[in-house]
């Protein structure tokens, strides 16, 4: 049986399913004893009927929602659409969304006014021009989410409007109908029925639909709802906060809302304050002592009920209090952190309640006021240390006036639980030594991609590179390689330093070929110049035409038609082996360095774009060949691995073959998601992927977030057939596209043991992991409960 409408005072917490966070939040108050404006909900249930009737009720379920109606009319004595005593609604959606959102709710307030009601409502409050600027308000609502009228064409119409006089928010409420009649095509509806189906249908679908086309069309089709997110829909009777002296609306928040310091803050707005000025709740508490009192104890039971800081909007009318509505209050970074610590300090929640709430826009903003005073002492910490600074946060409501300096206890201290609960290893993409240092500083557990590349590519580097490439003997290439030998050694026995103890995982060279030549336009026109300044002018040229004619040769025999296909990572070493010995003798020269004075050295050495295991055959016994004239009598102290990088789906579709030859597989997000898709990131995120994400052909973009059906699955065949060969094979994955709680939890699922990242994603990375470990927990002990309860 479908469930269509529940009244709040029927409602219960365990109904949170189909009445929605607030309306489950509201329902419980009422069954604690608390006063809440009268309402009820439109369930989850029935939006989602909404969507198998393409967005319209039936007949049952138009005839609930006028009995709910009627029930508010009973207990309120006052009626929709009555001339003298007019009922008004509230009508929100009650959809969960992003509390770093400016609007976390859409909403349709003083739902039933119109050119009569107004006047019945002003004779009930004793205030024309407070009923004139609801009206004024509700027009403006009702134009942008009924008829989606941007707020620029009202803002413009209203900025005339100086002082508070009626003549002027009567022309102004006259001028906004005109703006909907042309903007929206319809007039204003006088109907307080036509209003109420429209703002339903309005506010339950957050992608907004096409509006009617005419209003004997609306009142042709039942209430007309739709929602894609099946969200329901909070409907209440409006209260103002202006029946007799002692009224008045605000709200509170049980926390500081940029630093999550105890103590209640948030405004207060009393009866007759025609400006509508925040009076504080200092106001309340000195003229009405009592009733701040049961705001107080309303916010301390809520606190210890659901363990987080609310926000709480209230109306008091006659000196009664009633409150509005309970939500999670939108926190500042830093009194997030805060607040979680406090809480776990009070036996509110867990600390593993605690992590699983932070988001990772709360580490990177806290981040920003961190300075970065790096030394190997603190870095062989793994701690952050934060200098105290003033906060500044857009996030939340609350007054900028307040700053607030964040300690470094309550990051690290999160960090240090995570620790007590991750089970992926966090590590670090790092290729210079200052980038090793700040990851150590970030708490990475070693290095997990090592970008030899990058350090043969820098500028000062490159025409060494290149001189090597272009060099016609192997003499000559092993000459231009001296230059690099000891540049390469100097890098890695600072990064051995900085990592001491802790895995550093290097890929050799994987660079095209095409980018280590020169550019074969830029030598061509450099002949031609040559050539013309002979011809003017007589110049001793000739050496360097030659030298330059054999140059342009070499690159055009090296020229290849697909280079990222090409010569490369693996293949690029059977046509230069030059280059991989040379990395080779620099890492275990720099190995030799580091246990002789006595450091902990934990070479890991990766061969990129494995495609055969011959390949990977073949590069582990030149790395064990050079590791033996090398290393020498400190080969025993130097327990090296190599490993292969998986980036080609045919490693991972043969990866039982290639494990054999291998010491560790990482999975190179970025290459492996190029491979499988078949395009490149570049190209894709420029051309084409961003039309396919408003077309919904693609859901995520792939490079931001790991692909789990496609290459997920590709990762997770091929860790179960590598570990099928070696059970304790170890494996990972390194990339830009892993650090969010998804693909975390997706690696920590398919059981591999670390997770390599930018240095500055390293503090988030660690929160994931533990928070994709707590869910793991959690959902296994579901489970299990689930299974024991079927077996009895």
């Amino acid at each position: 049986m479908t469930i269509r409408v529940i009244l709040l005072e029927e409602g219960t917490a365990e109904m949170k399913g189909l009445m929605g966070s607030k309306g489950a939040d509201l329902a419980e108050l009422i069954l604690a004893g608390w006063s809440v404006p009268a309402g009820f909900v439109v369930t989850t249930e029935y939006c989602r009927e909404f969507c198998t009737r393409l967005g319209h009720l039936s007949g049952e379920g138009e005839e609930e929602i006028v009995n709910a109606i009627r029930h508010l009319e009973q207990q309120t004595g006052k009626f929709l659409g009555h001339s003298e005593n007019p009922l008004l609604l509230a009508v929100r959606t009650d959809q969960d969304q992003d509390r770093t959102s400016a609007a976390s709710t859409q909403s349709l307030l003083n739902v039933g006014l119109n050119d009569v009601t107004v006047e019945g409502f002003a004779r009930q409050i004793g205030d024309r021009l407070y009923a004139l600027q609801c009206y004024l308000d509700y027009l403006k609502q009702y134009g942008q989410l009924v008829y989606a009228i941007p707020s620029e064409f009202f803002t413009e119409i209203s900025s005339h409007v100086k002082g508070q006089d009626e003549a002027e928010l009567e022309l102004t409420i006259t001028e906004f109908k005109y703006l909907i009649e042309a903007k929206g095509r319809n007039p204003f509806p006088q109907d307080v029925q036509i209003q109420f189906k429209e703002a339903v249908r309005a506010v339950s679908h957050s992608q907004r639909i096409k509006a009617s086309s005419s209003q004997d069309e609306i009142m042709r089709k039942p209430y007309y709802i739709s929602s894609e997110q099946s969200a329901p829909v909070l409907i209440q009777t409006m209260m103002h906060g202006t029946c007799g002296d002692l009224s008045g609306i605000g709200t509170i928040y049980t926390r500081n809302l940029l630093t999550g310091e105890r103590g209640v803050t948030g405004q207060y707005i009393p009866t007759g304050n025609v400006s509508q000025t925040d009076h504080g709740l200092e106001h309340l508490r000195n003229e009405e002592p009592e009733l701040y009192a049961r705001l107080l104890e309303i916010g301390s039971q809520l606190e210890m009920h659901k363990g987080e800081v609310q926000e709480i909007n209230f109306v008091i009318e006659s000196g009664a209090l009633y409150v509005a509505q309970i939500q999670p209050a939108r926190l500042s970074s830093t009194a997030a952190l805060r607040s979680a610590m406090d809480f776990v300090d009070e036996g509110l929640i867990t600390k593993e309640d605690a992590l699983l709430r932070i988001q990772p826009a709360h580490i990177t903003e806290v981040q920003k006021l961190y300075t970065n005073p790096i030394s190997n002492r603190e870095a062989s910490t793994g701690n952050l240390p934060i200098q105290n600074q003033p906060v500044t946060n857009d996030e939340c409501p609350a007054s900028k006036n307040n700053s607030s300096s964040p300690s470094s206890a309550d990051l690290q201290l999160l960090l240090e639980w995570a620790e007590e609960v991750k089970e992926l290893t966090i590590l670090a993409n790092a290729d210079r030594p200052q980038d090793a240092i700040t990851a150590r500083l970030m708490g990475a557990e070693g290095i997990g991609l090592c970008r030899t590349e990058n350090m043969l590519l820098s500028p000062a580097r490159l025409p060494f590179v290149q001189k090597m490439i272009l060099a016609d003997s192997e003499s000559e290439r092993r000459r231009g390689l001296e230059r690099l030998l000891p540049m390469q050694q100097s890098d890695f026995e600072q990064i051995f330093e900085a990592m001491d103890g802790y895995p550093v995982t290097i890929r050799l060279l994987d660079s095209p070929l095409h980018e280590l030549l020169p550019d074969l336009g830029v030598l061509e026109k450099r002949r031609e110049w040559l050539q013309a300044e002979e011809q003017q002018e007589p110049k001793d040229h000739q050496i360097e035409l030659e030298e330059l004619e054999r140059v342009i040769r070499r690159v055009s025999e090296l020229h290849e038609h697909n280079p990222t296909l090409g010569q490369q990572a693996c293949r690029l070493s059977t046509v230069f082996p030059e280059i991989v010995d040379m990395q080779l003798e620099a890492i275990f020269r720099a190995a030799v360095k580091g246990i002789r004075q006595g450091w902990w050295v934990r070479p890991e050495i990766m061969i990129p774009q494995i495609g055969h295991v011959h390949e990977l055959q073949e590069m582990r016994d030149l790395v064990d060949h050079v590791a033996d004239q090398v290393l020498g009598e400190e080969k025993r102290h130097c327990h090296y691995k190599v490993g292969a990088m998986i980036e080609a789906p045919r490693a991972a579709l043969t990866a039982t073959h290639i494990a054999r030859q291998a010491d560790f597989f990482s999975f190179g997000a970025d290459e492996l998601t190029e491979k499988t898709f078949g395009y490149s990131r570049q190209e894709a995120e420029k051309r084409f992927l961003q039309r396919d994400k408003d077309s919904r052909t693609v859901t995520n973009n792939p490079f931001h977030v790991l692909d789990t059906e496609g290459v997920g699955q590709l990762v997770e065949m091929a860790v179960v057939q590598g570990r099928i060969r070696k059970p304790y094979l170890k494996t990972g994955v390194c990339g830009e596209n892993i650090v969010d709680l998804d693909s975390i939890t997706f690696c920590h699922r398919i059981g591999l043991d670390y997770v390599s990242c930018l240095p500055e994603q390293i503090p988030y990375a660690r929160i994931a992991a533990a928070q994709a470990a707590i869910k793991g927990q959690r959902e296994g002990a579901i489970t299990q409960n689930a299974d024991i309860t079927t077996i009895a």
